[in-house]
């Protein structure tokens, strides 16, 4: 029974819900009903959110304005602005992708762009037409036109030739006539009329004739006369530098130079440049007859002598089948000038080490050659060392004599470098005496130099300078001190005078040098002007009148 209420309960519960659906059902049917006819279609209508930002440029990127966008599966078009921009707005979301492509007159159509959406959301497409070309060359009566420009003035388009060979390129060219300009400083400027197909490509050729003068002429050998190829002309002018090269003749020829005096200079490897100043140059006209003549660079061959990174003096270089040679100096430095032009060989020889020979060494016309050449020791013991300052233990000694007996019949000198340093080497294990002399210091031997037999024996070797001798008239002493002292001894002198002088006064007054005194001066001016008062009645005098004070 209990079953039974329950089962009653929940279909009443039921039916209750399903009448109030059903009126809720009623009512909205109701509506739609007051709607229209197409009510059911607009239930299924979407959301109309997409926006979508459009740039129409050509194949070079410029903007296109007044260009037509499509939507593909739209009727709709759109213009863009003088920016070549549009925005389309309003577009349904109920699509995951638009397709969108731009038409412009006298220009091909680029390729469709699709574009995957979103509902309710801003998109951004540059969408592209595509235009012709023109190219083709500038050039003139001497060659192509570096640095000329060509425009199509009603579009503001233009192209520069950059490259050495005059060549140009116009893209982006909408189809049509147009009128096409070359120029180029110095030169008359020539216009012609193209017509281009949309997307097509149209080959000109501009030749420009010279407003402007040349300069011509030659470049010889300053000793053989032979005309010298590959060398380089150059006249600078105000914006820039004008550089030929000769030909096989050694001539050249320098065109387009505007009215003016000018400054020419020829180069060449191996020889030193050479220049003409004040070269007139004349419009329309060439100046001939500008010859140069270059003098050939000394060659030359140089280089390092070392033996691992010790520096080697006095080694022999020479130069094989030739009279030419040179010592290494100080710095193990070499140099051998004046080579003919060829291929040699090259050996360097030095006592204690292996003589090297290079092979195949090419000199070439005008060239330096630098040449490093390593000598090995031979075998035996090593011995090294460093010359310093006494005085100065910091201070090395270059160019010191250095002398070492090997025995009593046989010895063996070289020279510290520019380190102060010295080498002998192919000795044997012993006692070594050497000897070191240099100018300025003190000649010096020192004996049992213990010398290993094995490896390199290293010691330091200290010189003292000579002392240089005083030069005053007083031995021992200097001209300053020597002055000093003759005026002390000349101060003793006088003193000892002064005080012998004053005690002969206390002692006898009578023997006393007479004094200048004008009160007896005085004295005798009263008596009458009568003779002056000998020291002695003066002194009277004195007495007398101090008594009756």
């Amino acid at each position: 029974m209990m079953v039974w209420n329950i089962m009653s309960r929940v279909e009443s519960v039921f039916l209750v819900t399903l009448f109030v659906l059903s009126l809720i059902a009623v009512s909205s049917s109701n509506d739609r009903e007051e709607d229209g006819p197409d009510s059911n279609a607009r239930i299924l209508q979407a959301w109309y959110t997409i926006e979508i930002n459009v740039t129409v440029t050509d194949d070079v990127g410029r903007d296109m304005a007044g260009a037509t966008i499509h939507l593909v599966g739209n009727t709709s078009t759109w213009l863009t602005n003088d920016l070549g921009y549009f925005v389309i707005q309003g577009l349904a979301d109920d699509v995951t992708q638009y397709t969108l492509y731009a038409e412009k007159q006298n220009y091909m159509n680029g390729p469709p762009v699709p574009l995957p959406v979103t509902g309710n959301q801003s998109y951004n497409v540059t969408l592209t037409v595509i235009g012709g070309t023109i190219l083709g060359t500038v050039t003139s009566q001497s060659g192509p036109i570096e640095g000329a420009n060509v425009t199509i003035s009603a579009l503001r388009y233009s192209a520069d030739t950059s490259l050495a060979d005059g060549t140009y390129s116009l893209p982006g060219i909408p189809g049509g006539t147009h009128s096409v300009t070359a120029n180029a400083p110095g030169y008359v400027s020539q216009t012609k009329d193209v017509s281009i197909a949309a997307a097509g490509a149209v080959q000109v050729n501009f030749l420009l004739v010279s407003q402007n003068g040349s300069i011509a002429g030659f470049v010889f050998h300053a000793v053989t006369s032979a005309p010298l190829n590959n060398s380089v002309v150059s006249v600078n002018l105000t914006d820039r530098t004008i550089t030929v090269t000769t030909g096989e003749d050694g001539g050249y020829a320098i065109a387009d130079l505007p009215e003016g005096s000018y400054f020419v200079s020829a180069s060449r490897n191996g020889f030193y440049p050479a220049s003409i100043g004040n070269i007139s140059v004349t419009r329309g006209n060439r100046t001939d007859n500008v010859n140069f003549t270059l003098e050939e660079k000394p060659t030359a061959l140089y280089g390092t002598v070392k033996s691992g990174a010790f520096l080697l003096r006095g080694a022999n270089i020479s130069i094989e089948g030739t009279a030419l040679f040179n010592l290494s100096d100080s710095d193990g430095e070499y140099r051998i000038e004046n080579i003919t032009e060829g291929i040699y060989n090259v050996t360097a020889v030095l006592e204690g080490y292996e003589p090297a020979t290079l092979t195949g060494i090419a000199i070439t016309l005008g060239d330096s050659v630098n040449l490093d050449i390593e000598l090995v020791a031979l075998p035996g013991a090593v011995l090294r060392g460093t010359v310093v300052h006494s005085d100065d233990p910091g201070h090395t000694l270059v160019n010191v004599i250095v002398t070492i007996k090997i025995s009593e019949t046989e010895q063996r000198s070289t020279m510290t470098n520019a380190f102060g340093m010295f080498e002998f080497t192919q000795l044997v294990a012993g006692n070594y005496t050497l000897q070191f002399v240099l100018s300025g210091f003190k000649p010096m031997e020192v004996r049992n130099v213990a010398v290993q037999a094995e490896g390199i024996t290293n010691q330091t070797f200290y010189m003292e300078p000579v002392r240089k001798g005083f030069e005053g008239f007083i031995f021992g002493f200097d001209l300053a001190h020597s002055m000093m002292i003759l005026a002390l001894f000349m101060t003793i002198v006088i003193l000892a005078i002064a005080v012998y002088l004053r005690i002969r006064t206390f002692q006898a007054p009578e023997s006393a040098p007479a004094v200048y005194d004008q009160e007896d001066e005085e004295l005798a001016e009263e008596e009458g002007g009568g003779p002056k008062a000998n020291p002695q009645e003066k002194m009277d005098r004195k007495a007398k009148k101090g008594g009756e004070e």
